[in-house]
């Protein structure tokens, strides 16, 4: 008998490791098949870019990035933009539309082209608001509704990271009058730039809705989209896919956009630190440890929390 009962728990147990096998190997086919899908769509979307494409320098980025893991993230990208551009389509919106882009961003390793924020018609123009290798507070608000002006700019060092420069170092040489616009740039080489989402601990969009109950929602023609992901998921995307995704997606909808970025564009590069000397003429470059907040002028009461 204890022969017997010792056969069938070993029956048994193979049986189970032969069924997790083929749950292994299931799971596995599922993710291949997934992957096949989420390539084949990438393939489409690009050959689409590719098609609609007007500008020279965008189109040989696309060709010579078409089959690397620059796009990997396109598929996603373009998901998460079209749920969202839907959405609008439904409320009072005219065609041209403003849209900020809220994130957790940097500048790393390498640069390229301005245009390629433009890749297509249907983005108008992209700006930037901090001086490359500047983080800011995050005045989502500012920005949504165009209240920012280069006026209200305040810069002052991030003690917070334990730098004891003094606040008057941190001012910018030259700053612009102007917002960093990507359309005025055109060819000239700017970093790369990579956004994240935002995380629940974070404030960023937290600090938003306090604003948005306080002075009111921007208004129309102005669309405020958070970075925001389900689940864990918090891996950096390069900004000039999170672009391609966004014109891709306007190219099926009536909307043409001027997109705003709310994030820091801190050199975290990896190896070597871009050439200031070469920032500071596109457009304005800060010492390490600088941080933009904007005035109490900006609102009658302002609602940033720095």
């Amino acid at each position: 008998m204890n022969n017997c009962e010792t056969v069938t728990d070993i029956t048994r147990r193979l049986l189970q490791a032969h069924l997790e096998l083929l749950k292994a190997q299931l799971n596995l086919q599922l993710l291949l098949a997934k992957c096949k899908r989420q390539s084949d769509e990438r393939d489409r979307l690009i050959k689409v870019a590719i098609e609609n494409c007007k500008n020279f320098t965008v189109l040989q980025w696309l060709r010579e990035n078409d089959e690397s893991d620059n796009f990997s993230k396109l598929v996603d990208m373009f998901n998460f933009w079209k749920k969202h551009i839907d959405e609008e389509e439904k409320k009072n919106h005219s065609d041209n539309v403003h849209i900020t882009f809220v994130a957790h961003g940097a500048i790393r390793d390498f640069m390229i082209p301005a245009s390629c924020l433009l890749p297509l018609p249907t983005i108008t123009d992209v700006v930037l608001y901090a001086p490359w290798n500047c983080v800011t507070c995050g005045d989502v608000y500012g920005i949504a509704t165009g209240k920012i002006k280069p006026q209200h700019r305040v810069f002052c060092c991030r003690k917070a990271k334990g730098c004891t420069i003094p606040d008057e170092m941190h001012q910018p040489v030259k700053l612009p009058d102007h917002w960093n616009s990507m359309k005025n740039a055109g060819g000239c080489k700017i970093p790369n730039i990579t956004v994240s989402p935002l995380r629940p601990d974070d404030g960023v969009w937290e600090n938003y809705g306090l604003c948005t109950k306080k002075h009111g929602q921007p208004g129309r023609n102005r669309i405020v989209i958070p970075f925001i992901l389900p689940g864990e998921e918090s891996e950096s995307v390069q900004f000039s896919v999170v672009m391609l995704a966004l014109s891709l997606v306007l190219l099926s909808s009536r909307f043409k956009a001027t997109v705003h970025l709310c994030a820091c564009l801190g050199d975290q590069s990896a190896g070597q630190k871009f050439d200031k000397e070469q920032l500071k003429k596109q457009y304005a470059y800060t010492i390490d440890n600088t941080i933009m907040t904007v005035s109490p002028d900006m609102l009658n009461e302002s609602c940033i929390v720095l």
